[in-house]
């Protein structure tokens, strides 16, 4: 049922979108049953504002995803009705409400979750072309890309890798299928032609910016395992490279190759961050709230000019530029618990 929802975008959409009214009324009244169940957990002292914060930030997002779905529908009928929507300017404008979109998002979590998100003082993206792998363990830190594009670069459009089951967002589904993304089944046996996808993607980048997210998931501790085990089989000199990982898992080197590959001319940035773990699931957004901790953003620049040409050579270079990033999520729980 959910591969026939993901492969036909009119289904898709009109479960999706009709849902909308029906979510966004029960968590009105989420909202409504947060603030008695608060009342009731303050005689007690127990965090009594997490529930209404958590039903808060439930409805902006739900309201958020109405306006993504309305803003469309009016870039669709300004653009001929989708006959001019791949025009220059109509890409643009999407990728602006799409960077607008997600800032949305992120602007809620600091309301309403209390997260405090500290990006780097000086860092420049340029006006592109460039890549941007960038760490995954949560929900909300598949934001990050988007916004920092948006806030370090002009006119730059993203060109993402997402995961198919990232659709099921309205919003997410409409603006990222209308500009150039690639989604990508996670669970595919059939790694040949999503790679292919990728360096379609990759294809007359011009200025744009390719986003990808190379470890495929969250890191624990059975999938990371599960990962060297993996590689070991086909690469034991990569698995003993990689087994030093403490945070983060070992790229899937296909994507990540494939857009070097395609745009040698393309500078690399790695994007890690310490703070987004707690976002993991919603038990643990829930436990969490309020959080108390910021979020740091690190970014190590690679300029195209240093990294290898050769398969190999570049797998190996990115390796341990990916176990520098791993050193730095070190650092900073060192540094965390000492201030503790």
């Amino acid at each position: 049922m959910l591969n026939f929802v993901h492969s036909h975008s009119f289904v898709r959409r009109s479960f999706t979108i009709g849902l909308l009214p029906i979510a966004i009324g029960v968590a009105g009244l989420y909202i409504v049953g947060s603030i008695l169940i608060g009342i009731f957990l303050f005689v007690f002292g127990d965090k009594p504002d997490r529930h209404v914060r958590l039903a808060l930030m439930f409805f902006w997002y739900l309201i958020m995803e109405l306006f993504g779905v309305l803003i469309a529908l009016i870039l669709w009928v300004v653009t001929m009705f989708g006959y001019r929507i791949s025009s220059d300017r109509s890409q643009r404008v999407h990728a602006l409400v799409q960077y607008l979109w997600v800032a949305s998002i992120l602007g809620g979590a600091k309301v309403f979750l209390r997260t405090k998100v500290e990006f780097p003082d000086a860092i420049s993206f340029g006006n592109g072309p460039f890549i941007i792998a960038a760490q995954h363990s949560s929900f909300f830190d598949a934001l990050i890309p988007t916004i920092l594009i948006g806030k370090y670069s002009e006119n730059t459009i993203p060109r993402h890798v997402l995961k198919s089951d990232l659709q099921l967002s309205p919003s997410l589904d409409i603006y990222g299928n209308r500009l150039p993304n690639q989604f990508v089944n996670r669970g595919s046996k059939n790694s040949e032609q999503e790679i292919a996808g990728v360096k379609k993607l990759a294809n007359n980048l011009g200025s744009d910016a390719l986003v990808i997210f190379p470890e495929g998931t969250f890191r624990t501790k059975d999938r990371y395992e599960r990962v060297i085990r993996k590689i070991n089989l086909s690469d034991p000199d990569r698995a003993e490279r990689v087994s030093s990982l403490k945070y983060l898992l070992p790229i899937k080197p296909g994507g990540l190759l494939a857009m070097v590959d395609e745009n040698p001319e393309s500078d690399l940035f790695l994007v890690a961050h310490r703070g987004f773990e707690a976002f993991g699931s919603f038990k643990e957004i829930f436990a969490n709230i309020p959080f108390p901790d910021p979020v740091n953003i690190y970014i190590k620049h690679i300029s195209a000019e240093i990294i290898p040409r050769e398969t190999g050579e570049c797998l190996r270079f990115i390796d341990f530029k990916w176990l520098a990033l791993d050193k730095w999520l070190e650092s900073r729980v060192v540094s965390n618990a000492s201030t503790s």
